[in-house]
């Protein structure tokens, strides 16, 4: 099916003919991946000859407007990039619970709620009302991350995979990131947001009072990780110090083991021992800072979150479908883009915000959609 949107003609991949046989553990997949990522490829001898005969076959089609030889090129590319993608977004499992579902599944947080809660005071006749823990479920809805590139065919077509190359690289990061943007502001906006009780800290800096109490107060759920982009975790390193004078208000020393695990990594392994995590943020090269004397960064800068480990996660992620793939044409330029989608769902209840604390450094960015 054909549709036009802002002078472009689009066509779903799933509309096409694709060999049936293609899949993600084709020879052609596994060759084609060597390639494009700039491996060795001497093991499969003739057989390479073969795939980029295969691939130029695909790109000559495609120039022709070819649809379904379109459609088999993109599926090619899915089943390169999609294990990446699944690899890294293995990292939200670190952050709560994360699940992959078939696309024609609804995303349902399973959460539990607890009922009678002040069970310690006896009832009027004598009975005791006990705390009881019961199950909720309820529908979350998705969002569409997506990302893609110009494909030049004729390039391609003479087997010239330079571009590509740089382009599902850039697809892989693009997404990624997207992805970790959209659970960060998720669970950013229901912590900042929550009524009743939240661990919650905000100030022009992390403080260390603002967080230590709020670590001592999330540890009561389990073990604490601190996670957060190099800006936040970094400011860590100030806090790890003891003071030899206790009269003395500036001078704070550092033993010899922090010393060296500063001089290591930059960063703390540990603080009051809550494993300390990094979560890498890369630039985005397309977008520069408000003064234009660097780029942004894919991800907020300013946010710690204390998460507590060895527990049903409270944060809930969904990938809906997997990865799919389509083709677009711009009527007017001609150019050819690949896109590239992939749902994500993610939520809190409200009933467990507060076994997450946040410590949010103001005068760093903060996540928007």
């Amino acid at each position: 099916m054909y549709f036009e949107k802002n002078t472009r003609v689009v066509k779903k991949d799933s509309d096409c003919l694709v060999n049936p046989k293609l899949n993600e553990k084709s020879p052609i997949v596994e060759i084609f991946s060597a390639i494009v990522e700039g491996k060795d490829v001497t093991k499969y001898n003739k057989t390479v000859d073969k795939v980029m005969d295969k691939v130029k076959e695909l790109a000559q089609k495609s120039m022709a407007g070819d649809f379904n030889a379109k459609a088999e090129f993109n599926t090619i590319q899915r089943y390169v990039i999609e294990p990446h993608l699944t690899k890294v977004i293995q990292l939200f499992n670190f952050m709560g619970t994360f699940k992959d579902i078939p696309y024609n599944e609804q995303p349902r947080v399973k959460t539990y709620k607890h009922e009678s809660i002040r069970s310690n005071f006896q009832a009027t006749h004598g009975d005791v009302p006990f705390a009881v823990t019961n199950w909720e479920e309820y529908p979350i809805n998705t969002k569409t991350i997506s990302s893609g590139y110009a494909v030049d065919y004729r390039e391609v077509a003479s087997g010239n995979l330079d571009k590509v190359s740089e382009g599902m690289e850039q697809v892989k990061v693009h997404m990624m990131n997207q992805a970790m943007n959209y659970v960060i502001y998720v669970l950013y906006s229901k912590i900042k947001n929550a009524t009743g009780v939240k661990y919650y800290n905000e100030n022009a800096g992390l403080t260390k009072t603002g967080v230590d109490d709020i670590i001592k107060k999330v540890r009561r759920f389990g073990r604490p990780a601190l996670m957060g982009d190099y800006a936040v975790v970094s400011q860590l390193n100030d806090f790890a110090g003891f003071k030899a004078d206790p009269t003395d208000t500036k001078a704070v020393l550092l033993s010899e083991a922090v010393m060296e695990e500063i001089r290591k990594t930059g960063l703390l392994t540990t603080y009051n021992g809550a494993p300390v995590v990094e979560l890498p943020n890369e630039y985005d090269v397309n977008r520069l800072n408000g003064t234009g004397d660097n780029f942004e960064t894919y991800l907020p800068e300013g946010l710690l979150f204390v998460v507590p480990q060895g527990q049903v996660a409270p944060l809930q992620i969904f990938r809906r479908g997997g990865l799919t793939s389509m083709t677009a044409q711009d009527i007017i330029s001609g150019t050819e883009i690949t896109r590239f989608d992939m749902e994500i769902g993610a939520d809190v209840p409200d009933s467990r915000v507060h076994e997450i604390g946040l410590c949010v450094d103001s005068s760093l960015s903060v996540p928007t959609l």
